[in-house]
């Protein structure tokens, strides 16, 4: 059967990769995907994901190296402390979407291929943004979304 979207095979072998090797990571990694036009095809975004292992050490990072008025899937390694006091590494899924998107094309694209990035991901929770991130209140936001206890 043909899909209007697919997903890389080489995102795919990443996203494996990145599931695999931070399944005890005690820092924050993240992995960043996009959509390439033409065919619409789920990509690593390499640019953003080698700027964020660079600069990338907690949430407050991650927005400086988003693109302000584009969305973006994000893989995060999110390391965390139970109650009980056991280290547990997240897999978490930001689809990060901006207020500042112009393209309705972009927004709909995305909305379409949101559940296909879901299934191959697998994250333990998934969350969408949809601030710009650039308040306090917003990260702490976050940090609360993705520590919740289940």
């Amino acid at each position: 059967m043909s899909t209007l979207y697919q997903i890389d095979d080489n995102a795919r072998s990443v996203i494996r990769k990145f599931r695999l090797s931070t399944s005890r990571s005690e820092t924050l990694k993240s992995l960043v995907l996009t959509i390439k036009p033409n065919p619409y095809e789920v990509v690593i975004d390499q640019n953003t994901t080698e700027e964020a292992a660079d600069a990338v050490t907690t949430l407050d990072e991650l927005r400086d190296v988003l693109p302000d008025n584009l969305p973006r899937f994000v893989l995060l390694a999110y390391p965390i402390l139970t109650k009980d006091g056991r280290k547990q590494t997240l897999l978490v899924m930001l689809y990060w979407r901006p207020p500042t998107i112009v393209s309705q094309e972009l927004k709909m694209v995305y909305a379409a291929v949101v559940e296909l990035v879901k299934s191959e991901c697998a994250p333990n929770r998934y969350i969408e943004v949809t601030g710009d991130l650039e308040d306090d209140d917003e990260i702490a936001e976050l940090k609360q979304q993705i520590e919740r206890a289940d």
